[in-house]
């Protein structure tokens, strides 16, 4: 099968997987396209499991898990459970809140220093130093650390889907360790050393490896949303007009960016034992390759998937997975993206998009993005 790189547009690849060849098998893996298919292998985590670390060769294993524990997102319950339990309360939408101001404040600064340019790069502007200050914020990293942070998350990005970056992972833990040795300031890192429930408590190990996922996954994700979103409303003024009279509608472009354009375009699972997946045979260890961004655009939920309409009365969509392990971090970056938009439009009249070249796309095997998006005012 040809798969399409996310330097290529994929949306019509899926259409036509969808039509044609819902279930997929090619050699060990499993290729889903289908909205119904993918939510059921994302609610079935006693079948498909999505503890890749238990894959790897033993000794690359137990290397990584001496520094930095298997993350949330690559963990079973029970052991997904407890971790869980013990960092979810810290990215509920009550506890999000707070940070409301500190994201508006990041945000205006960096709105101020373009909106008297008559272009400038938006990735570079605008949409990668937002998360990754608000992220570097909330952790507590100091302002001298922030490019070694976007070094190191851009790294682990690249990696995704193409086997773990340990070097990157080893140097990101021993800056946590220090973290956790030395901070007493009011931070998340802070706050993780001190929550417990049942009696448990974090471990280091645990703790640097929430704050790599959160760095990764919290920034590029959110700069893939913000980039994707201002690309979609350059081609759609009218809906950027009405965006800017009525701050409400944002919550309804933004929902149906995260569908129309998903930042994370894929995810995996691999099969802990032999199953069937609509008659089509599954083998033990087999992988399960789910494209969630073509079930954002399955014809079985929505009318004209094709279309960017904010105003469709059907805004589910499964941008942030589905299941046990749905995004932690989409309360955030909703909050980011909601406030970026008002600001961003409640000063920028009008605006345009150079349209990107392939080069311009993230060269990545699971985000769906651009490293540079050339906005003129």
């Amino acid at each position: 099968m040809n798969i399409p790189t996310y330097r290529e547009e994929p949306f019509e690849w899926y259409k036509k997987m969808r039509n044609k060849n819902p279930i997929y098998k090619e050699g060990n893996v499993i290729y889903l396209f289908k909205n119904k298919d993918i939510v059921n292998v994302l609610s079935d985590y006693k079948t498909y499991s999505s503890q890749f670390r238990d894959l790897l060769g033993l000794e690359t294993a137990q290397k990584l898990n001496k520094m930095v524990s298997p993350s949330i997102l690559i963990s079973d319950p029970p052991a997904h459970t407890d971790l869980r339990d013990l960092v979810s309360n810290a990215f509920s939408p009550n506890a999000i809140m707070p940070y409301e101001d500190k994201i508006r404040e990041i945000t205006v600064s960096l709105i101020n220093n373009i909106k008297n340019k008559r272009s400038f790069d938006l990735v570079s502007s605008l949409s990668s130093p937002l998360p990754i200050n608000v992220i570097a914020d909330i952790l507590g990293i100091p302002i001298k650390d922030k490019d070694l942070f976007k070094k190191w998350s851009d790294r682990l990005a690249t990696s995704l889907g193409r086997g773990p970056d340990i070097n990157t992972q080893m140097e990101m833990s021993r800056y946590f360790y220090r973290m956790v040795d030395n901070d007493d300031g009011n931070n998340l890192i802070k706050r993780l050393t001190e929550v417990a429930v049942d009696g448990k408590k974090l471990t280091k190990p645990e703790i640097a490896s929430f704050a790599i996922l959160l760095l990764v996954a919290g920034n590029e994700t959110t700069t893939n949303l913000l980039t994707n979103t201002l690309l979609i409303l350059s081609k759609r003024p009218e809906i950027y007009d009405r965006m800017k009279n009525d701050n409400k509608f944002i919550n309804s472009v933004v929902e149906e960016a995260l569908r129309f354009a998903s930042p994370v375009q894929s995810t995996r699972r691999y099969a802990k034992n032999s199953t069937d997946i609509n008659g089509v045979d599954v083998n033990k260890n087999n992988f399960i390759q789910l494209y969630l961004g073509s079930a954002n655009r399955d014809e079985d939920l929505y009318e004209e998937p094709e279309e960017f309409n904010p105003d469709r009365k059907n805004k589910r969509h499964i941008a942030f997975g589905n299941g046990i392990h749905f995004c932690l971090g989409a309360p955030l970056a909703r909050l980011e993206s909601r406030i970026f938009l008002e600001e961003f439009s409640g000063n920028i009249d009008k605006f345009n998009a150079i349209e990107p070249a392939p080069d311009d796309k993230i060269d990545n095997d699971i985000m769906y993005g651009y490293n540079k998006l050339i906005i003129t005012i």
